[in-house]
């Protein structure tokens, strides 16, 4: 890469101090910086850091005293950054445009402009592909399935048949979109398969982590709302619904029926049970166990999840318990006729 300091305020905005003919070759974190690279100045806290760093420029939110060399100033460093590397991935990323030899593509099939599909993909029928849709290799989208145009899909992800994928969304390494929920009946002390013949949806600028799954519905949708980012190793499980800007860390389990309300954050190793209701806007810290409905804004923690200054205390008594033990125990011993 080489790109003139202009180029990138061009990308990031923001305000440049000093020479804008400073060329950049690199990106790299403060510390690892050299000659030729750009990195940047999250906060305040590190500023110290910065003004030790040999990055050829920096951005920055403000002008800092003691560097001398250019600056890109921005009202919030991480998203600048983050739109020029956004660039860069693009570039490092190119895939060839066109279909290659080895894929398949069903009969009724439709791919926009300006689209990559790698080797062996399996494209089913009557499937649309919007434009500049990258699909990497080992790729299988099922019968009547929508993709979104600009929608990346990486290497053996399967999407089976009827699912809608949104504009700009992300599919990383082995997801499954679409695969059966987990359905069964009882019936003479047998298990007995319920069909899943339901869809799934998934909005605009979803992002969708390696080795998740997304169950489809038994009857109606799953659905994962617009902005909606799901890490590594999770699961959704059927008519399960997602609302937009909800995050789910790695290993959040949901599920059947499970609904999320809007902005909500659930750290790693969280689990719901089914049916239950989380308003929006609610934190579930790490491996929370939630088993009732929460109202909008709850922050909870523990299994069973409970408010989160409440856990604290139980957590913070729990450390004590030890020496709660031995002081009891010094007790009844100095009791006539009792034993620790």
């Amino acid at each position: 890469m080489k790109y003139r300091l202009s180029e990138i305020q061009a990308i990031t905005g923001g305000e440049l101090v000093g020479d804008p003919a400073t060329v950049i070759t690199g990106v790299a974190s403060l510390g690892q910086a050299q000659e030729g690279d750009l990195s940047f100045v999250k906060s305040e806290k590190f500023v110290a850091q910065a003004l030790q760093s040999r990055a050829s420029a920096l951005v920055a939110p403000k002008r800092l005293e003691g560097w001398s060399k250019p600056l890109l100033i921005a009202a919030d460093p991480t998203v600048a950054f983050a739109a020029f590397l956004e660039r860069i991935a693009a570039e490092k990323h190119a895939q060839p445009l066109g279909v290659h030899p080895s894929a398949i593509v069903g009969e009724g099939a439709k791919l926009g402009p300006q689209c990559s599909v790698g080797p062996h993909v399996v494209i089913g029928r009557d499937t649309g592909i919007g434009a500049r849709v990258i699909i990497y290799p080992n790729v299988t989208i099922g019968d009547r399935c929508e993709i979104g145009e600009g929608t990346v899909i990486y290497s053996n992800v399967s999407i089976r048949e009827e699912v809608k994928i949104g504009k700009r969304a992300i599919i990383h390494c082995n997801a499954v979109i679409g695969c059966d929920g987990f359905g069964f009946t009882q019936a003479d002390g047998k298990h007995v398969k319920i069909p899943q013949v339901g869809a799934v949806e998934i909005g605009d600028d979803v992002e969708i982590g390696s080795n998740t799954t997304v169950a489809r519905a038994a009857l109606d949708k799953t659905i994962i709302g617009r902005g909606v980012k799901i890490d590594a190793h999770s699961h959704v499980a059927h008519n399960v619904v997602i609302g937009e800007d909800s995050m789910l860390v790695a290993y959040a389990k949901l599920s059947g029926g499970v609904k999320i309300g809007k902005g909500v954050m659930i750290a790693g190793d969280a689990s719901f049970v089914q049916n239950i209701e989380i308003g929006d806007y609610c934190i579930i810290a790490a491996g929370a166990g939630v088993s009732h409905s929460l109202e909008p804004r709850s922050v909870v923690w523990g299994a069973p999840a409970k408010p989160m200054a409440l856990e604290k205390r139980i957590q913070a008594i729990l450390k004590k318990l030890p020496e709660l033990r031995e002081e009891v125990r010094a007790l009844r011993r100095a009791e006539p006729g009792k034993r620790g």
